[in-house]
């Protein structure tokens, strides 16, 4: 079958992602493509296909039922890294043992799973951001246990090709030049929780749990300047959000992880989060994940039904 155009050329990572979606699905699927080989047809969207198993796909069409979260890229562009989040996390969801046995290498003493969620929307009081379409969200949201039978509480956020984090909306590219508000390079939240511009104009509450948790270090911030203008944003207000969860229900250990293979060097090559670690009063809170690494070990541990579906997993997202 026809691969299908070509969008991204070269050899970087992006482009090699692209080659082997078009090549999985011309060969393995045998689907439609759309404008571009990595983008399926209607046809094959509405099918379902961009999800290697039924568990996964059901799971995004429930999802996308419940009005926030799941918009039409993740059925039809086979670069969605929320695709590939319910094509790895919707069947562990199904599966506490394994989900436990594929993550333990990385939450060293983690004992048990409860439950996962994908596209978690916290109560609307945690944050006060939550607004329609608007608000924090996390990708998956994973009650744990740990050695000693405690609370554990994961916030993971996954990437397949983006190259960069989520970053304060009141520094977003263009703003000044659209007329709107803009942060300012010199904001001094140290002294001043009310300079950030989403505390005194929204009222949200980031700053508020930040310190209520304790997160950060007490000589983290600068005299002038935010370190969350950037892309360690997203990063400050997942590890949050981790911490709320977990206040929420009692009380434990709460952690932020990123899954993303590591050859996405575009979006870890800033070294944002080791930078962010170091402004953290828990720098070991916050966890890489290479999706290649939970390939493999799920390639070890998945027997019966769930080998067929990392098989699958492997063919479509590993070694890239």
């Amino acid at each position: 079958m026809d691969p299908g155009k070509v969008y991204t050329r070269g050899s970087s990572y992006r482009a090699r992602a692209e080659a082997r979606q078009r090549e999985y699905r011309a060969s393995v699927l045998r689907a439609g493509a759309g404008r571009y080989g990595h983008l399926l047809d209607e046809s094959a969207a509405a099918k379902g296909r961009n999800f290697v198993v039924d568990v996964a796909h059901q799971a995004a069409l429930e999802r996308r039922a419940a009005g926030k979260g799941v918009a039409a890229r993740t059925f039809e562009n086979m670069l969605s890294s929320q695709a590939m989040c319910f094509n790895v996390f919707a069947p562990l969801a199904n599966e506490p043992l394994l989900a436990a046995r594929a993550l333990r290498p990385f939450f060293p003493g983690l004992q048990s799973v409860e439950s996962i969620e994908i596209e978690h929307t916290p109560a609307g009081e945690i944050f006060g951001d939550q607004s329609g379409r608007g608000g924090v969200d996390c990708d998956v949201l994973i009650e744990a246990r740990d050695a000693g039978d405690a609370p554990w509480m994961i916030v993971m956020e996954t990437n397949f090709v983006e190259p960069e984090f989520s970053i304060c909306g009141f520094r977003k590219a263009g703003r000044a030049k659209r007329g709107k508000v803009t942060c300012p390079d010199d904001v001094p939240v140290r002294g001043d929780r009310t300079a950030c511009l989403y505390t005194s104009r929204k009222g949200y509450q980031y700053w508020t749990r930040s310190d209520e948790y304790e997160l950060l270090r007490n000589d983290a911030l600068p005299e002038a300047g935010c370190p969350f203008a950037g892309p360690r944003w997203q990063l400050w207000v997942n590890l949050t959000l981790a911490h709320a969860e977990a206040r929420a229900r009692g009380g434990g250990r709460a952690s932020f992880a990123v899954c993303a293979p590591e050859r996405n060097r575009k979006l870890l090559g800033g070294e944002d989060l080791e930078r962010f670690r170091r402004l953290l009063s828990e720098p070991n809170s916050v966890v890489f994940v290479d999706l290649d690494q939970v390939l493999a070990r799920l390639t070890e541990v998945a027997e019966g039904a769930a080998a067929n579906w990392v098989t699958a997993l492997r063919r479509r997202y590993a070694g890239i």
